[in-house]
């Protein structure tokens, strides 16, 4: 873009209809597919990047939290990222130019900025992208493989 505005990735999905999510404004699977597998391919040509999910809360979250703390992802994020709502209070994050010690840092981040929205416990399923992923539903299987385990475990961060 051009001036002083930084879009975010998220910005996309609120101009146009068909790319959000109706409960929280997020960008929606549809969004999230288009941008994972175009990043997917460039994550073999050497771009970094690392697909984060998140679990916030119990279950039965009133829809306005729901919103609240998927804004809040979206806040706390650079503008390079992209923040979707997969529903059941999962959110998935895709951490453009990240390695995994970065991916912590944004987890970090974002648990502290959530801390406040939410009671029960907030999961972290990272699975940073190397040349030894199949294919691209391997790291998103990877990166919810790792969210499960931080839910077992009552929160925190599971690396794949």
């Amino acid at each position: 873009m051009t001036g002083s505005h930084t879009a975010k990735a998220g910005d996309i999905a609120r101009t146009h209809p068909a790319l959000t999510d109706a409960e929280t404004g997020l960008a929606n699977q549809l969004h999230f597919d288009l941008i994972y597998n175009y990043l997917f391919d460039a994550g073999d040509r050497g771009l970094a990047f690392t697909v984060m999910m998140v679990s916030v809360g119990e279950a039965g979250a009133p829809v306005e939290q729901i919103r609240r703390v998927g804004q809040q992802i979206q806040e706390v994020t650079r503008s390079s990222d992209l923040v979707s709502h997969l529903g059941h209070r999962r959110y998935i994050v895709l951490l453009l130019g990240t390695n995994a010690s970065g991916a912590r840092v944004a987890a970090d981040r974002i648990e502290a900025a959530l801390a406040e929205f939410t009671s029960g416990p907030i999961s972290f399923g990272l699975a940073p992208f190397t040349h030894d992923v199949e294919d691209a539903q391997t790291l998103l299987r990877s990166a919810d493989a790792a969210l499960l385990a931080a839910q077992a475990t009552g929160g925190g961060v599971q690396f794949a």
